[in-house]
């Protein structure tokens, strides 16, 4: 069902093709030109000018042609060659091309008959009136044909921009998505923490909401940001951190350990967040869990190492290629990321690298 669904789309776009976007004016262009060149066949004294009557004239003898050149646009190439069907468009196409033109040279014998004064070479032609038909209406459809194939260039430029333009907004949508996403595990986990901080009367309950109110306000507004200062993000980073071991029974299990200093470095916003905040949902109570987020601040570079002790390693796994998924999308580059892994410990080491230009 779903490929006859997609047939039936493909083919209601593409009947349509020649005609959208402004290019049926080149339809008419071309109706106009070809119309004045059979008019003033028919009239060879007129110089720049026609009769209306000499126009009738010559769009009546167009009109074999025209029918045959819509239903070669309308049907023959949207319904048969772009729907593969090629032995039946060739052969409806050989069928037309052998007998239209005989019913062209009816038409203009008919023609001819009823206007003598302004067919003079229809009767003049007498015997070989059925090979310039046929030469004429070869040289009409190459002539158009020639025009479709302009279309078509411009309908793949036209289309090659449109998927550049989705795929640029695919990126900044999924881009957007990366830094505004909070993960609802974590969230649910946080809210847990703060609510047994807050029945236990614990004086750090007010430090961890805090904490945890700046980390959520810092996605919230610097989402939307290219980059960040790195040392916003090192200072967003630490309060998670802060309010993780805060958490009932996540107390000192997790640890950021920075070195180095770069006061002009900036970093996209968020990146080390997403980092750090999956690996924290890897916790599971009761189990042997500990996390070790090491920065080593350079001049151009930023090296992270994570050793993650964690007993689920399905969903730790699974939280390894989100984040590597993630960075690729933050950073646009490609990425020095590898990990290894020994029973339950987790070896991480990812070197971003470190923009020096502040931009909006």
């Amino acid at each position: 069902m779903i490929n006859q669904y997609i047939e039936r789309q493909l083919i209601r776009k593409n009947r349509g093709v020649y005609f959208k976007n402004g290019k049926w004016v080149f339809h008419i262009i071309f109706m106009i030109f070809t119309l004045f060149i059979v008019a003033h066949s028919l009239d060879k004294k007129a110089m720049l000018t026609v009769s209306a009557s000499t126009l009738g004239l010559a769009f009546l003898l167009l009109i074999p042609f025209l029918c045959f050149f819509y239903f070669y646009c309308l049907y023959l190439i949207p319904v048969c060659f772009k729907g593969n069907k090629r032995k039946q468009f060739w052969l409806i196409l050989s069928i037309l091309l052998l007998t239209l033109p005989l019913l062209d040279a009816l038409v203009q014998i008919a023609v001819q008959k009823a206007y003598p004064d302004l067919t003079p070479d229809i009767a003049a032609a007498k015997g070989n009136l059925l090979f310039h038909v046929y030469k004429s209406f070869i040289t009409n459809f190459i002539g158009y044909t020639s025009m479709l194939y302009v279309m078509e260039l411009l309908e793949e430029i036209r289309t090659s921009k449109e998927i550049a333009f989705n795929e640029h907004q695919l990126a900044a949508t999924e881009l957007h998505l990366v830094k505004t996403q909070i993960n609802p595990d974590f969230m649910i986990r946080s809210l847990d923490g703060i609510i047994q901080l807050s029945q236990a009367k614990r004086a750090e309950a007010p430090e961890a909401v805090i904490h945890f109110s700046d980390v959520l306000r810092y996605r919230l507004y610097r989402s939307n940001k290219r980059w960040v200062p790195l040392q916003e993000e090192l200072q967003q980073l630490e309060r998670l951190f802060q309010f993780q071991n805060t958490v009932p029974g996540q107390e000192s299990l997790a640890t950021l350990e920075v070195e180095g200093t770069n006061d002009a470095g900036i970093i996209a916003p968020l990146t080390l967040i997403n980092i750090a905040e999956p690996l924290m949902t890897t916790y599971l109570a009761g189990s042997d869990w500990s996390l070790l987020f090491y920065l080593l601040i350079e001049e151009h570079e930023l090296q992270i190492a994570v050793e993650l002790t964690a007993e689920n390693d399905a969903l730790v796994q699974t939280k390894f290629e989100a984040i590597k998924q993630d960075m690729l999308r933050l950073s646009g580059t490609a990425l020095n990321f590898t990990q290894e892994k020994e029973q339950n410990n987790y070896s991480v080491r990812i070197c971003l690298p470190l923009q020096t230009t502040l931009t909006a």
